[in-house]
């Protein structure tokens, strides 16, 4: 009876032990993965730091008013060029000056055609 008894409690044991191990194991496979990750959070955190200084620096309003005057030719607003309601229907013409497109024609349809051409 006794070496019965034994024979159960080193099965046990061993069953036990190959628990621990397994979970010890996996355990540590896993904190492998969370530093992975972390890795993974801190390098995006770095970039996304990265990318809001650029963008910073791409909006400044000195370096767009810059570029439209540049590129679009456009300038900053003058005080003269405030107007009132009431002045606005002596400003602005009733009929446009120039016609953008004539009578029966499609503009952006002979765009998208030419490219379809090519």
């Amino acid at each position: 009876m006794h070496k019965f008894l034994n024979f159960i409690l080193v099965v046990t044991l061993l069953a036990s032990g190959f628990v621990l191990y397994s979970l010890e194991h996996e355990t540590r496979g896993l904190e492998r993965e969370i530093r992975k990750h972390e890795r993974g959070i801190a390098e995006e955190t770095e970039n996304m730091r990265l990318l809001n200084a650029e963008w910073s620096s791409l909006t400044r309003p000195d370096r767009l008013r810059a570029l439209a005057e540049q590129h679009l030719g456009l300038s900053t607003l003058k005080a003269k060029q405030i107007v009132t309601l009431e002045e606005i229907g002596s400003k602005v013409p009733a009929e446009p000056v120039i016609k953008l497109e004539a009578e029966g024609s499609d503009p952006i349809g002979a765009i998208i055609d030419k490219m379809q051409v090519q």
